[in-house]
Parts: structure tokens; C-alpha cells; sequence
């Protein structure tokens, strides 16, 4: 198997239950690769030795996964929504996967790499707003320059997970008072109306693993805001930035404790 294991995601979802999204990163050529390639959903309690995995599970291409209302649900790279049940091992009483099912049907669209200016490429994430889960779908288009360089641009989709549905409502806003923070570690939706800051925005990273092949390691990076009012991204902060490295980690959010 090419690539090395890597783990893209990890979830403290209760004091006794940890999840991670681990897989094989794949190498890739094109100006936007998938963030963790295949991957499966692991489980164990704070503290062990060990992981539990069901090995004889396919692997999907997971895209990112998030703990709510008690449930843990991750979300493949074609939009399908999947709700992970968890048991406990009967000898050890460790948590463990018993199944993997899936209750919503996504959009069979799954263009990950351009090699023109007409096709974005997509990247999903789940995040808990309201009492409602998102999925943030994040277009990014990349035209190759005359001289040779690309030029990132994004654009931004909102759904809802509608579970008596089974289907993904599209929304138009995240809400007045609320912005998104999006990240491939962590996303979360903050409330900024007592902040005095404008709402209905999203604040989002450059994911440097997944473009490293076309970004310039020489330049500099930051954090982007895209305006759900009006589709125009902008940088909130310009004067915080980074330099990119070619093992760099991902950047991440910090979130001050509830």
C-alpha cells in the first residue's frame, strides 16, 4: 500500500470515547488531491494502549466526521452522511464500531482535481450550528496563471441534514449572529453577536496537505473569511501569517473552554 498511515481527524466525544479518522494518505500530481484518502473510523477510551477498528470493513473516503447529539457521524467524499453505532466489547468493555449505516444519500458528484478553469475541486466538512448539523461544501477553483503559478479562489455551499428526510436541505445563511470556523482538525459555529463582530460568515484555512503540490513553500499564509451575504472572500487578518514548509503541519483553530 502506497503512502503512509496518517491520522486526518480526532474526537474527544465523551470523558470514556475517542474517535479518529485514520487512512493512507495517497500521493498526488494534480493541483488538489483528497484530504486523507481511504480511511476507517477507529475507537478507544482515554488512556489505552490500543485501538479498536473492524478491520473487515470497507474503507470509504471520508471527509470529515463530527460528534452530535450523542452519535457519531462521518461524511464521505460524495456527500453520503453515515451514523457510526457503538458497542462495548464484551470482555474488555472498550468501546468498538458495530456498525457503520448510512442515512443520508449525498450527490453523486465527486470532482476532487481540475485540469481546467471550469471544474472546482470540492472539500466537505460537518459542523454543529444551532442544534443543527452542516455540511460545508467548499468549491475551489484553480486556474493555472500565465506564468506557470495557480490562483486558489473559493466558494462556499451550506446544507442541512434533514434526518426525517434523509437529505441534505440547502440554507442560504448560517445566521446573523453566527459565523462558521472551518478547519480539516476542527470546525465549530460560534456565536459573535456579543463580540460586536458581523455575523453569516465563514472563517476558513488553507488545508496545506492537500494543495502541497502547487502551493509555493516560499510564501506566506492565512486565514481567509467568506461572506455568505455577498460570496467575497477576504482576510480579516493580514498581517497573521505563516510560512509554509514542506512538512508543516496543519494549521488549526484554538477555542477558549465553554
Amino acid at each position: 500500500m502506497e503512502g503512509k498511515l496518517r491520522m486526518s481527524k480526532i474526537i474527544l466525544c465523551s470523558p470514556n470515547l475517542v474517535a479518529a479518522l485514520v487512512g493512507v494518505g495517497r500521493p498526488c500530481h494534480l493541483p488538489i488531491c483528497h484530504p486523507g484518502g481511504a480511511s476507517q473510523i477507529l475507537m478507544c477510551q482515554p488512556g489505552a494502549s490500543s485501538w479498536s477498528v473492524r478491520a473487515y470493513d470497507k474503507c470509504k473516503l471520508y471527509e470529515d466526521m463530527a460528534f452530535y447529539q450523542g452519535k457519531l457521524y462521518a461524511i464521505a467524499n460524495d456527500e453520503n452522511l453515515f451514523v457510526v453505532n457503538i458497542s462495548q466489547h464484551q470482555c474488555t468493555g472498550d468501546p468498538q464500531v458495530s456498525r457503520v449505516g448510512q442515512v443520508i444519500k449525498g450527490d453523486p458528484w465527486q470532482t476532487v482535481a481540475s485540469e481546467d478553469d471550469n471544474t472546482p475541486g470540492k472539500k466537505l466538512y460537518l459542523v454543529e450550528s444551532r442544534g443543527k448539523l452542516l455540511m460545508v461544501c467548499r468549491k475551489i477553483w484553480v486556474p493555472e496563471l500565465e506564468d506557470g503559478d495557480f490562483s486558489f479562489g473559493n466558494e462556499f455551499e451550506v446544507f442541512e441534514a434533514d434526518f426525517a428526510h434523509s437529505r441534505w436541505v440547502k440554507v442560504t445563511t448560517v445566521g446573523d449572529d453566527q459565523v462558521l470556523f472551518l478547519g480539516r482538525r476542527c470546525s465549530r459555529a460560534v456565536s459573535v453577536s456579543q463580540y460586536g463582530l458581523p455575523g453569516d460568515h465563514i472563517f476558513f484555512l488553507d488545508d496545506d496537505e492537500v494543495n502541497r503540490v502547487k502551493y509555493g513553500y516560499d510564501e506566506n499564509t492565512f486565514c481567509s473569511a467568506y461572506n455568505m451575504r455577498d460570496g467575497k472572500v477576504s482576510s480579516p487578518h493580514p498581517m497573521i501569517s505563516w510560512k509554509r514548509c514542506d512538512e508543516m503541519c496543519l494549521a488549526a483553530w484554538l477555542f477558549p473552554q465553554d
